[in-house]
């Protein structure tokens, strides 16, 4: 590793003396290529249209059929979302009265 190192040493220290030519090609090739700025994003984008699971309209007819003891899980299953989007659901219903 250090023998690595050395001669890595010496190739970098011709990068730094002004006079040399790999410093002067190294100015010239940075002067020339105009590198954009890196604009990071999200590292792990979700998608593009989330598909919330059920839609406003259906709102009333789901509180229905919880008040009609119908189960939370039967319900959720029937608009593929999770049983908890139901709790949820009911519990915002509650507390808006």
């Amino acid at each position: 590793m250090k023998q690595v190192w050395r001669t890595t040493w010496i190739v970098l220290y011709l990068f730094q003396i002004p006079t040399s030519t790999l410093y002067k090609k190294l100015q010239h090739v940075l002067s020339v290529n105009i590198i954009p700025p890196v604009i990071e994003t999200q590292r792990r984008p979700g998608p593009k249209e989330i598909p919330y699971g059920i839609p406003a309209e259906e709102w009333q007819t789901v509180l229905k059929r919880v008040e009609s003891h119908e189960s939370y899980r039967k319900v959720a299953a029937d608009y593929g979302v999770s049983r908890e989007t139901i709790r949820r659901l009911i519990r915002t219903s509650k507390k808006a009265r």
